[in-house]
């Protein structure tokens, strides 16, 4: 009823090969059946980085498709009503080095128990950051539409775990964290889950939860001065 923005993610991982070999049985049991569906869970719990492909849906005023098939590119196609199509709207599309918007759920900061993170809002709300510009709080609510305005025009995405409610983070690390994590990072963003690169994180669970943090990489770079990333391993340095 508020027409609040809202979005649909999705993420494709390649199918092993072993299991494309196998033919299906009619004659199945039901442990047969029940031992398929295990293998099937198994076979997508598997890290962010083994992703395909990934996009998201921004159902809003208009709709858009943002899709990357993991060649260092992201596209967005914006649906034409008159014909019923996507048609191509955003080529290449390039995540600013920096933004000047934060956005967080600030309802949950007396749960926060990484003082890191509360310093960095600190510094960077009152235009002590690195930049010396006050940074301005956009949060919808939405992962979807708030991750879709941070890539259009820069900034920092952050929901991180808190002690009160969500002691192991809020967002689902397969089907929400990674795709998004990885879309970010093909149009030049880094992402992370508050101590190493968000993607290189196997879910054990399908329904796994996690603190997530994600943005333009010169913003997440000064973040990650507040919040200590012990095992975070920069792809770019380690390639040099």
């Amino acid at each position: 009823d508020a027409a609040i923005c809202t979005g649909t993610v999705f993420g494709i991982f390649e199918t092993d090969e072993d299991d494309e070999k196998k033919k299906d049985n009619d004659d199945k049991n039901d442990d047969d059946d029940m031992k398929t569906r295990e293998e099937l869970v198994q076979a997508v719990l598997q890290p962010g980085k083994n992703l395909r492909a990934a996009g998201y849906c921004l159902y809003s005023s208009a709709t858009i498709l943002v899709l990357s098939l993991g060649d260092g590119k992201t596209h967005g196609f914006t649906l034409d009503p008159q014909i019923n199509e996507f048609v191509l709207t955003h080529w290449n599309m390039r995540i600013p080095s920096r933004g000047n918007v934060y956005s967080c759920n600030e309802a949950n900061s007396e749960g926060w128990s990484d003082k890191g993170w509360k310093e960095y809002l600190k510094k960077i709300k009152r235009g002590q950051g690195e930049t010396g510009e006050k940074y301005a709080l956009r949060y919808v609510g939405s992962m979807v539409g708030d991750i879709h305005r941070t890539l259009m025009y820069g900034g920092i995405f952050g929901y991180p775990s808190d002690t009160d409610q969500h002691p192991n983070g809020n967002l689902q690390l397969l089907y929400k964290c990674a795709p998004m994590g990885y879309i970010v990072s093909q149009a030049g963003g880094l992402c992370t889950n508050g101590e190493q690169n968000l993607l290189d994180i196997r879910p054990s669970r399908v329904h796994e939860r996690s603190p997530v943090f994600m943005g333009s990489p010169e913003d997440m770079k000064e973040m990650m001065e507040y919040v200590k990333h012990t095992n975070y391993v920069d792809e770019e340095e380690e390639e040099k």
